[in-house]
């Protein structure tokens, strides 16, 4: 059973500060993709940190806590809320920048410290409580999400564009 937070601290306000303003940020963002796209995007975004979170900080490896408390709490549930804006500006602007070639790489590394930054950001606001993670372990972990959250993007992308097309073709009969 979901509890409240002993204390509503640091933590929650910065969990609830963050969706409040990643998301209008995300809605006021003029529309680049389907609502299908966008809507499985972001689905894929939190149900891959919960699974990670659920690897890591589980009982099996116990490297963090989430939030304040051991105990699994409303805002543990909604701090993956907080994962989708994030994946989501990741290829929303890779799409609209038309990142190619080499630059694929570096855009990749720089969102990767982006990601770096709001975790120390988060620890020190105490929304991760390191028992065994490091700093070290995250960043390689951010190269391949975000090389996975690329690539199911791709994936994507490319079936809608075949699929418009294929509907096209069959409605002009041919």
């Amino acid at each position: 059973m979901l509890v409240l937070p002993e204390n509503f601290d640091s933590n929650e306000w910065f969990i609830t500060i963050s969706i409040v303003f990643t998301y209008t940020f995300m809605l006021i963002l003029p529309k680049r993709f389907p609502l299908s796209i966008t809507l499985l995007m972001l689905l894929f975004s939190m149900t891959y940190a919960q699974v990670i979170d659920h690897i890591l900080a589980g009982t099996k490896f116990d490297l963090y806590d989430i939030n304040d408390v051991e105990k699994y709490e409303w805002f543990d549930f909604i701090t993956w809320f907080l994962y989708p804006p994030f994946g989501y500006a990741f290829v929303y602007f890779y799409d609209k920048w038309r990142v190619k070639g080499i630059r694929v790489f570096w855009y990749i590394v720089s969102w990767s410290f982006i990601s770096l930054v709001v975790e120390v950001l988060s620890f020190k606001l105490h929304v991760f409580t390191y028992k065994g993670w490091k700093f070290s372990y995250s960043f390689p972990i951010y190269l391949v999400t975000l090389c996975i959250y690329l690539l199911v993007f791709l994936y994507l992308k490319d079936t809608f564009e075949k699929l418009k097309r294929t509907s096209i073709n069959s409605d002009s009969g041919g």
